[in-house]
């Protein structure tokens, strides 16, 4: 399980640069403030020790990433198909991050 968290925390990391750089491409500046992230998070941040306590919290963030990702990509549909592109694959792994949180549930 450990593993599949750190794998997973790396490739969230590489979604963020992803989003960071396209903000970037569009003339925008990312927000990279790490105290103000909380702010703008649509999940709740858990404390939870509890090894299944964390597997249910996660696969809870990543149906809410899951949601707002869908949301982002119909806002974007034809008027941005770059972001469209960026948004969608970030998206497919988001689904595969359930997936697995899914079957280490059991």
């Amino acid at each position: 399980m450990k593993a599949e968290f750190i794998e997973h925390s790396n490739q969230e990391f590489q979604h963020a640069d992803m989003l960071a750089r396209r903000i970037e491409q569009l003339g925008g500046s990312p927000q990279l403030n790490p105290d103000l992230f909380r702010s703008y998070s649509h999940a709740d941040y858990s404390e939870a020790t509890d090894i299944m306590q964390m597997l249910r919290d996660n696969l809870e963030a990543e149906r809410i990433a899951i949601d707002t990702y869908r949301q982002m990509i119909e806002r974007v549909k034809e008027k941005d198909p770059t972001t469209r592109k960026v948004l969608e694959d970030i998206l497919a792994v988001e689904e595969e991050h359930a997936s697995d949180l899914m079957d280490l549930l059991g």
